[in-house]
């Protein structure tokens, strides 16, 4: 990938995880890894982040009301 791509990629990639809701902070960190700046601490938030929306999604999922399907009489 050229540098322009690379850059073109990263940017587009961290607007997304914007719009998907991702906090600001680790949006950034797409930025940052830009210029191989990235440490462990950058990684276990990153991990952090990713564990904690995994388990709000299963408690949304786990909060859904349960869905009943009945069959209606033949008319």
């Amino acid at each position: 990938m050229t540098d322009s791509s690379d850059f073109d990629f990263r940017h587009h990639l961290r607007d997304t995880l914007l719009l998907l809701g991702a906090e600001q902070e680790i949006a950034d960190l797409i930025v940052k890894s830009q210029d191989g700046f990235i440490g462990e601490a950058d990684i276990e938030r990153l991990r952090s982040y990713n564990i904690s929306l995994f388990t709000n999604t299963k408690s949304r999922l786990r909060n859904l009301n349960r869905l009943k399907l009945t069959a209606s009489p033949e008319t």
